[in-house]
């Protein structure tokens, strides 16, 4: 299940605290692959008491998240200037595995509110083939914003993250009067593709630096630094973690991959993500790790714990997200600034996550069966 949007953060009079820049969330949609995992949490606790002690929320009410409350908060100790970390905390009204599968199928391109405009499923051998669905992009002010920066290359590849031998690979020829002309798909499909590629071959290690925002971003060391920053959540997770590119190489479990074309903050952005998961005692952990964007972030991983729980006598999910996010519109904010990209980062994943509830209220119990199975 994901969404990314980038937000500017605005005072209660609708203006923003910093003129011109940008704030980024992501709602990460979860990989599910069954897998063994020694719990990392305490037997004799139960998922409320265990969600207390490891998050931030330290007077959490289960009847309340179970009423559809949905707690969410920005931790604003992370070490790095470009780095922002929220919390968030909620309950799903169906058992755990039927929960992961729910959440891996869902759908954020039906919310128009979410501005995401695609999504796919990839294979492990992808082609560019499997991108020729950008031409059916809408044709709005975002896509042509993307359009448009993709269409100065070679010449000016400021607005874009690519390497310095991606963009060399844009040729204008062909082009022709759709949204997105076929030169632009083209050239988007190669880089997409060679990207997947490198990823599934060598991990993290594999993928090309950015090169194109006058300095070197590497997308390992970013997610590195994004684990390395985040609290207890490094330890508690670090056992699947381990176990997936997040953790250095290639991981031990199998990706399940997707890419996804969203608006941020007015310039369409392609991204790709590898999402991980594995049973941990009658729960999951899932690790999402967005290790590819064409612009407003350089890394995004999302951890996630889903513990079993009852609600009014049936089976129900505790979940307990950590996003944590790199992005150059974080790079040098402080006090207020700061403050206020946090609280606007938490209020769209409490849309997004509010999103994705709605449409389970109206899915009846025997079509959550049938969705809810796990992709394995």
């Amino acid at each position: 299940m994901k969404s990314i949007t980038v937000l500017k953060a605005t005072n209660p009079d609708g203006q923003e605290l910093v003129p011109n820049k940008k704030f980024l969330f992501r709602f990460s949609r979860l990989l599910l692959v069954v897998g063994a995992l020694v719990p990392a949490f305490s037997v004799n606790a139960d998922p409320i008491t265990d969600l207390r002690s490891l998050s931030v929320f330290k007077d959490a009410d289960l009847s309340k998240l179970a009423g559809g409350s949905i707690s969410a908060t920005a931790v604003p100790n992370m070490q790095l200037a470009r780095d922002m970390s929220v919390q968030s905390a909620y309950v799903v009204r169906a058992p755990v595995r039927t929960t992961v599968g729910l959440i891996q199928r869902w759908d954020p391109t039906r919310h128009a509110e979410l501005r995401t405009y695609l999504q796919g499923n990839l294979s492990q051998r992808t082609s560019a083939n499997d991108f020729q669905n950008l031409a059916s992009a809408p044709s709005n002010s975002s896509v042509r914003a993307l359009v448009a920066a993709t269409e100065k290359l070679p010449g000016d590849a400021s607005a874009l993250q690519l390497s310095g031998a991606e963009v060399n690979q844009y040729n204008s020829a062909g082009s022709n009067g759709r949204s997105v002309p076929g030169p632009v798909v083209s050239f988007w499909s190669r880089v997409l593709a060679q990207r997947v590629d490198s990823f599934v071959s060598g991990g993290l290690g594999a993928e090309a630096p950015y090169q194109t925002a006058g300095e070197t971003i590497s997308p390992v060391t970013e997610v590195r630094q994004l684990i390395e920053s985040s609290g207890n959540a490094r330890s508690y997770f670090s056992s699947v973690i381990s176990a997936t590119p997040a953790g250095g190489g290639r991981g031990s479990l199998a990706p399940s991959l997707s890419w996804q074309l969203f608006d941020a903050d007015g310039q369409a952005v392609v991204s790709l993500d590898a999402f991980y998961a594995r049973p941990v005692g009658d729960g999951y952990q899932t690790v999402d790790i967005g290790y590819y964007a064409s612009g407003r972030y350089y890394a995004v991983v999302t951890l996630q714990q889903l513990w079993p729980v009852q609600v009014g006598g049936r089976d129900a999910t505790l979940i307990w997200r950590v996003d944590l996010v790199s992005s150059p519109e974080y790079s040098g904010q402080r006090g207020i600034n700061r403050l206020g990209s946090g609280a606007a980062t938490m209020r769209q994943i409490q849309t997004n996550i509010g999103a994705f509830l709605k449409d389970l209220a109206v899915i009846s119990n025997s079509d959550r069966q049938m969705f809810g199975a796990i992709q394995e």
